[in-house]
């Protein structure tokens, strides 16, 4: 995570970032079609991002079929570009764009591959706009991030995640 936050909170400082994403009031979402095509043992990264946006109570923003996947799940999801989600943030056009009732103080990113996750994260940076990525690579422009986790570390990550937040 960056600049040590969480540190001393275990292994990927996961209290910290459930302390975290409990204070934030308006979460944004992201769900990628890598969250569609990544298993976790019996899982696959779809049923995390959706228990996770759940329990959280964020808005969602999907890309290709994984809105359908959500939406299976039980997540009211909107169907999205990636690219069009940055532009609406970073243009402060979220309300008619991405249909929001406030500005996102956080933008929540999953299953994305590691250079859209740079590039999205330093726009919304620029923006004010913190961002956590839940994915298995540390991306050193946003607020928080995973640090690099194998698969099975990666699951147990997201699981503890989920059970903490709620």
């Amino acid at each position: 995570m960056e600049g040590g936050e969480g540190g001393g909170e275990g292994r990927v400082g996961i209290n910290a970032l459930v302390k975290y994403l409990r204070a934030k009031t308006e979460k944004l979402m992201m769900c990628g079609e890598f969250c569609n095509r990544i298993e976790l043992g019996d899982k696959k990264l779809i049923d995390y991002a959706a228990a996770i946006a759940s329990v959280l109570g964020a808005h969602v923003a999907a890309t290709g079929n994984t809105v359908l996947e959500l939406k299976r799940r039980g997540i009211t999801a909107r169907k999205m570009w990636a690219a069009e989600v940055i532009y609406y943030l970073q243009y402060d056009r979220w309300k008619e764009g991405l249909n929001l009732p406030a500005r996102p103080d956080t933008v929540i990113m999953i299953g994305y591959n590691m250079d859209m996750l740079r590039a999205f994260t330093a726009a919304l940076k620029l923006k004010g706009i913190e961002t956590v990525v839940l994915d298995n690579i540390e991306v050193e422009e946003a607020t928080f991030s995973l640090p690099p986790l194998s698969i099975s570390e990666w699951k147990h990550t997201l699981e503890a995640l989920s059970r903490s937040l709620p």
